[in-house]
């Protein structure tokens, strides 16, 4: 069996380590902010988001990663056959329920499930002005910032702006912002039929988590 990442689908948004339910994939957090020239950022700032497998030996090939990602950037395979997400045996078997999402076609390109509602908190004061991670993360161009002063530094006035219509409440940005400054929070995942409870429950429970994990 084989868990793949296909790393150019994936945008750090951190969901497949919140949801695995032992946790073996850890997710990346910046901790500082990062500088590269503008070509170069999008492509940097994601690459240090994209999460690894933490504990090889803890990962029960369950899927639930690959079927919670918005991206569909995981795949479950056995002996080289990926297998379709309403094929794996929690699906089949009722353990995961039915996700209740909308595909939606992202600026970038990209199709997103999006089957939670949230909202995106700014704490103006953590905010490293200059930065422009969490924008530049953003998959579906929902955060813009501006600046009066023509030239940004580390304490330049930011004003950081969340356009709701475009936000998919995937965690992007809260993983790429390094002082903390924004935070997701998660009000609702949609689903519906048959479901394992607590299994369920547990994974709705760390969907929900502000404090991520």
């Amino acid at each position: 069996m084989e868990l793949i990442l296909d790393k150019e689908a994936c945008v750090g948004c951190g969901v497949c380590s919140r949801v695995c339910p032992k946790e073996a994939i850890s997710k990346k957090k910046l901790n500082e902010p990062i500088r590269f020239s503008s070509k170069q950022i999008i492509k940097k700032v994601r690459h240090f988001l994209i999460p690894n497998v933490r504990d090889p030996s803890a990962c029960v090939y369950c899927g639930t990663c690959a079927y919670l990602c918005p991206f569909e950037a995981l795949t479950l395979s056995i002996n080289g056959e990926p297998i379709p997400l309403d094929k794996l045996q929690l699906v089949e078997k009722h353990a995961l329920p039915k996700l209740e999402y909308e595909l939606k076609t992202l600026d970038s390109g990209k199709k997103a499930k999006v089957y939670t509602e949230g909202s995106v908190s700014i704490k103006t004061e953590l905010c490293a002005g200059g930065c422009k991670n969490c924008a530049e993360s953003c998959p579906s161009g929902a955060i813009t910032w501006s600046s009066e002063e023509k030239e940004i530094s580390w304490d330049s006035e930011i004003v950081l702006t969340i356009n709701n219509d475009k936000c998919i409440s995937c965690g992007a940005c809260d993983n790429a912002c390094p002082t903390g400054a924004l935070t997701l929070e998660i009000t609702k995942v949609r689903y519906s039929g048959e479901y394992n409870s607590p299994f369920w429950d547990n994974i709705v429970s760390r969907l929900k988590l502000k404090e991520r994990v």
